[in-house]
């Protein structure tokens, strides 16, 4: 199956990783908000569309602010806010949709609320995007809620991912962007930081296509970075572990035996493809990947305790109308051991302290070329 291991070739080098940049002038992340909240960034006047978004998410306009402060209020409670314990919208609807469907979506956050809604009440409600949240925490985790906890995510933890799109020979070039999904959960002790459906990328650093004499083509990826339940940007590799891990699954579907691979000095080579042929890894190809180093994130646990109503940092201020804002202190960053567990139908609430569930390793297509995966 093409879904297998088609990267018996690898060569590995150091990776760089590319962080994805916060938003800074308040144009920019008016258009991140409006991306966030309805799929689309608006056009028009930036206090009309702050408005908007007030009312959308809060309920009413908090017009007696200055418009730099109610940009930095509405960030804060819905896409991230680094310097507070409370989760953001985006963070607690990723971590309920986990909880409730075993994936987190894309979509526009109003269409995931609605989703979420009609899955738990049987219909979408209406109101203040804020107060809806709510009233899914309360109605799904009962007296438990999820809190975001500041981890250590170890370096050298090592993960399984899928590719999003078609990457071969044939129609792409250097510089083209990769995007992957991350096929199980990533824990820190007991705390979540990367769940299975979690998003990644990175980029295409060389393509060669077939030659004559029957050499194949190779395809050279940089794998840079994978995105925490919180959107922070965690720095990704093609490392020593992972490449472990893939050979033990390319072992697994016979390549071993067919004398298909030889290790040499310059990493794992592949011959176990048909010679002369285009690199071709289809959509929801499997590879795995790991932390570039140890980083200093955030994750959700599950905590005893009703989650707090209008649980976003600044969304009470901005319904009295106030320029006060509500800060909460994060507490220290506490190492922890990293587990990776591949969930089949467990909740991202449930702690399971199981082993690991493995997939058994399907057989590659034999009409691929060698590939070559490097991070540089």
């Amino acid at each position: 199956m093409k879904k297998a291991i088609l990267s018996l070739g690898i060569l590995a080098c150091l990776a760089v990783s590319v962080s994805a940049a916060e938003p800074v002038t308040l144009a920019d992340r008016a258009d991140k908000l409006d991306m966030v909240v309805y799929g689309t960034a608006k056009t028009g006047a930036l206090t009309e569309r702050i408005d908007a978004l007030d009312q959308d998410v809060y309920g009413n306009s908090s017009g007696q602010n200055g418009l730099d402060q109610r940009i930095s209020s509405l960030y804060a409670d819905v896409v991230k806010d680094s310097g507070s314990s409370s989760p953001s919208l985006v963070t607690r609807v990723n971590t309920m949709e986990y909880y409730l469907t075993d994936e987190i979506k894309q979509d526009a956050l109003v269409s995931r609320v609605d989703g979420l809604e009609t899955k738990v009440f049987g219909e979408s409600q209406t109101g203040a995007l804020d107060t809806r949240v709510d009233a899914l925490e309360k109605a799904v985790y009962g007296n438990m809620h999820f809190e975001l906890t500041p981890v250590e995510l170890p370096a050298n933890t090592v993960f399984k991912i899928s590719l999003n799109e078609d990457v071969n020979t044939k129609t792409n070039a250097v510089g083209d962007e990769v995007h992957f999904t991350v096929q199980e959960d990533v824990r820190a002790g007991d705390v979540l930081v990367l769940p299975r459906g979690a998003q990644g990328s990175g980029v295409i650093t060389k393509v060669v296509g077939p030659r004559s004499f029957g050499r194949s083509g190779s395809l050279e990826i940089s794998f840079n970075q994978v995105f925490s339940i919180d959107d922070d940007s965690i720095p990704t590799v093609l490392g020593t572990e992972s490449k472990e891990k893939l050979k033990k699954e390319a072992a697994a579907v016979g390549a071993s035996a067919l004398g298909a691979m030889a290790l040499g000095p310059v990493g794992l080579i592949g011959g176990f493809f048909v010679k002369g042929s285009d690199v071709d890894m289809p959509a929801g190809t499997e590879l795995y990947i790991q932390t570039q180093e140890t980083v200093q994130t955030r994750g959700m646990k599950l905590t005893a305790g009703a989650p707090k109503a209008g649980s976003s940092v600044h969304s009470s201020a901005v319904k009295s109308e106030s320029g006060d804002t509500a800060q909460k202190a994060g507490t220290a960053a506490a190492p922890a051991t990293a587990s990776v567990h591949e969930q089949s139908g467990d909740t991202a609430a449930q702690n399971t302290g199981g082993t690991e569930k493995e997939e058994s390793a399907q057989t590659a297509d034999n009409s691929a070329s060698v590939v070559i995966i490097r991070n540089e």
